[in-house]
């Protein structure tokens, strides 16, 4: 029994040696990463043998134990005098299964032979290699060795440097990836431009064939034609151009204007800036000069080419109308004439009228009398008609007098309501106005564009229906509507309702009496008033004809 406690007794103190000597060799290796020692011991077959390190310096192993690189330090025999912990993850061991170990224990086997190799030059001249460790969880880790030979006290020992390549190895890969990527996005641009050079080369020579076509048309029609950029600078003019003004073939606009018409400049210049600055089709009647000095009329017209976005260029025409505007002039100067000398006798006439009609009702011939009416209203309708051509020739010479006055807008309604309601008995006029308002203007001159637009709804709207007479407060603004149900306006027609001469056309054509001036002087007056003018009309359902003046309340 005593010998069995002896025995029990040495195993437990040989058991604490060995604890005592772990937790030294702990301290130690802790001493040496912190770098509060200069020094260590390793024991081998010929007993215990110290290193240090010439010039040790605490903070050149603190930082060699910080670097992310793993950092080794072997003797001539190959045994792990140092390491740091670096080193350590990337064998993914930890740090006392390194130290005193011999380092082509962590060294895979097929490159263990090399590796020894590169050693054993290591200690005459600086080597390097590249590697595979066993890394964490058995996946090969790529590493660069950086071996150099180290002076330390009582001898020379080797250091390592392992530095891990997986980032660099893995952005290599990427690279390559990326590379082959780009060579197969080259092969397939380079493709894609030998397809777009081909379509390029066909384009252009399908363009050039257009414009070639496009220019053989245009020296060929006896219409002088032109384009310009989308800036509106003139870029081209087609032979009729060259063979009317004897300009020798130079494009500009510079040739178009010294053609022009002292007096047409200002206002083309005006119409065609405004037309290139909206993108807007450009229409103006001018003079051009012939190569023999003469100006003649032309009617030019033009049209911006769009890419959905933007104006990229301008066709124009302009077409000789001159001996139209000749027969026009001509046709203004007899009309005015034989207005003027119609006027007075109608004037005698009706007067005439009114002194017979007048006798015959003293007398009680009321079967005359009312015959004579209907011939009065009759003279009222043709003096109407020379009025309406004399005001037209007054326009188109800039004679319109206007005598401006501020007066009651309703006042004036209900006037011309009562005046118009006298020769439309047949019809049931409804008055429905806003609130009365001061306008500035031409108080006879509004008032006739109210009188016209009443006759015109009762001259196309059947017996026995209603004209609504209606006016609106918009803000500063008052607004006049007429409207009627009768036959309406096509919807292709509605823009030229307010041109000179223009009358509706179709089935009904010719069954009204007029000559289609009446909206045009309408719409001049309101022109001079800085007002609008515009109507809503749907074919069959009748028309609505209105205009807004400013208030000068």
């Amino acid at each position: 029994m005593e010998a069995t406690a002896k025995k029990n007794e040495d195993f437990f103190a040989e058991i604490e040696e060995l604890k005592s000597q772990l937790e030294e060799a702990q301290d130690t290796i802790e001493a040496i990463r912190s770098g509060e020692v200069d020094a260590f011991v390793v024991k081998n077959d010929n007993g215990h043998r110290l290193y240090t390190l010439k010039s040790a310096d605490q903070t050149y192993r603190i930082f060699i134990e910080k670097m992310t690189e793993g950092a080794v330090t072997v003797n001539q025999d190959g045994i792990i005098l140092y390491s740091n912990t670096s080193f350590a993850n990337m064998v993914n061991l930890p740090l006392g299964k390194v130290l005193g170990f011999h380092f082509d224990e962590f060294i895979p086997g097929e490159s263990r032979a090399s590796v020894q190799q590169l050693v054993k030059d290591a200690w005459n001249e600086e080597k390097k290699a590249e590697i595979l460790l066993p890394g964490k969880d058995k996946k090969p880790l790529p590493v660069l060795l950086s071996l150099n030979s180290l002076e330390i006290d009582g001898g020379i020992a080797l250091s390592i440097i392992v530095t891990d390549l997986s980032y660099q190895k893995e952005t290599e890969q990427q690279l390559k990836q990326k590379n082959k990527e780009l060579e197969e996005a080259q092969l397939v641009t380079k493709h894609l431009n030998a397809q777009l050079e081909q379509t390029v080369k066909e384009r252009t020579n399908e363009l050039f064939e257009s414009r070639e076509h496009f220019k053989f048309l245009a020296d060929n029609i006896p219409t002088i034609v032109w384009t310009a950029n989308a800036k509106g600078v003139i870029d081209y003019f087609n032979n009729r151009w060259f063979e009317y003004t004897g300009e020798e073939k130079m494009n500009s606009a510079n040739d178009l204007l010294c053609c022009l018409h002292e007096d047409d400049k200002e206002k083309y210049i005006a119409l065609w800036t405004e037309a290139v600055a909206l993108g807007t089709p450009f229409e103006m009647v001018h003079r051009f000069k012939k190569a023999d000095g003469e100006y003649r009329w032309h009617f030019s017209h033009a049209l911006p080419f769009k890419n959905n976005v933007e104006v990229v260029t301008w066709f124009g025409i302009s077409t000789d109308i001159d001996d139209q505007q000749r027969a026009i002039e001509r046709k203004d100067e007899f009309i005015s004439i034989a207005s003027h000398e119609l006027k007075t006798p109608v004037t005698s006439i009706k007067g005439y009228v009114q002194i017979l009609r007048f006798n015959f009702e003293r007398e009680g011939n009321t079967v005359a009398a009312e015959l004579l009416a209907r011939v009065d209203n009759q003279i009222n309708k043709l003096s109407t008609l020379i009025n309406d051509l004399l005001d037209v020739r007054k326009i188109e010479n800039g004679q319109f007098q206007f005598h401006e006055s501020v007066f009651d807008f309703n006042e004036l309604v209900n006037e011309v309501v009562e005046e118009t309601g006298r020769a439309l008995v047949d019809r049931n006029i409804v008055c429905e106005l806003d609130h009365t308002r001061q306008v500035k203007g031409d108080r006879n001159k509004i008032g006739q564009v109210i009188s016209n637009f009443i006759d015109n709804a009762g001259k196309y709207s059947p017996a026995d229906t209603s004209i609504f007479v209606r006016t609106t407060n918009n803000g500063n603004s008052i607004k006049l509507m007429v409207q009627d149900f009768g036959m309406g306006i096509p919807k292709d027609q509605q823009s030229k309702v307010f041109e000179r001469f223009f009358r509706v056309t179709g089935e009904a054509e010719n069954t009204y009496a007029g000559l289609g001036l009446g909206l045009y002087i309408s719409a001049e007056i309101m022109k001079r008033h800085e007002g609008c003018i515009g109507l809503i009309s749907d074919k069959g359902k009748g028309s609505t004809f209105y205009f807004e003046l400013k208030r000068a309340d």
